[in-house]
């Protein structure tokens, strides 16, 4: 009878301590798998300083997130954002598929840069394509990923993401031009939820890609708007301003091939 107490006694310390290792390695674990895997999977710089997610309730926030530009873009950064609020399903993370129910990015510091026929978003956007490409040509050749990329090949499903107040700077180094533009706040749901609404994930590198795709077709839009708004601005008062501002705005008038 003893004998059995202590091994229940080991069994139920060795829970204890599996919990309790949980508990202490969840937000390094996060701020690891963002640092090491995000450059891997944008192809720039990208640093989250902390994470603060309760495992007891799932809810939590990342602080101080910083995503770079590609090499050849001069602006300090593409995204930089003080705090993102965000709410898991506390059951799923020690699951193959992370369940996460609510991203919320409020007040996102966003710089567009433009150069030539591209910009840093496209291009961003472009590398995450490319990498997601590559591990779903992998999954159906039925390659699994090596033990040190784990943590990359793990699955997620995002129920809801909403990014608000967001203003963006449009940069045109080219023309030594900075235009402020207000974005529309954007809302994803449901990736990684196939149309049955089972939970069968995507990759990080394609969760990335899906909410990419979203902020580089708004900021098209509205720096598109900026642009001509800017554009128009010049030319009206070109007669004023001279000939410096009139051929920027003839320079602007290109741009978007109007």
């Amino acid at each position: 009878m003893k004998k059995w107490m202590l091994i229940l006694g080991g069994l139920v310390a060795l829970g204890i301590g599996a919990a309790a290792a949980l508990l202490v390695s969840i937000n390094p674990i996060v701020e690891a798998g963002v640092n090491m895997y995000g450059p891997d999977i944008t192809g720039t710089h990208v640093h989250l300083k902390k994470a603060d997610i309760s495992v007891f309730s799932g809810k939590g926030s990342l602080h101080e997130f910083t995503l770079g530009n590609p090499k050849g873009y001069s602006a300090p950064h593409a995204v930089k954002v003080a705090a993102v609020s965000m709410e898991l399903d506390k059951d799923s993370l020690l699951e193959d598929v992370i369940v996460i129910k609510k991203i919320d990015i409020d007040s996102p510091d966003i710089i567009y840069e433009i150069a030539g026929k591209s910009n840093n978003f496209d291009d961003i956007l472009k590398n995450v394509k490319q990498l997601s490409a590559a591990e779903e040509k992998a999954a159906k050749a039925g390659s699994s990923a090596p033990a040190k990329d784990e943590g990359k090949a793990k699955k997620v499903v995002i129920d809801e993401l909403t990014i608000r107040n967001a203003k963006a700077a449009v940069s045109l180094p080219a023309l030594k031009l900075n235009l402020s533009t207000p974005l529309p706040d954007i809302r994803l749901t449901d990736i990684g939820r196939d149309k049955s609404g089972k939970n069968s994930g995507v990759s990080m590198a394609e969760a990335a890609s899906r909410v990419l795709k979203a902020v580089s077709g708004s900021l098209g839009s509205a720096s598109k708007d900026a642009v001509n708004k800017a554009r128009v601005s010049l030319t009206v008062g070109s007669e004023g301003l001279g000939k410096a501002a009139k051929s920027v705005g003839d320079k602007l008038k290109g741009l978007f091939g109007k």
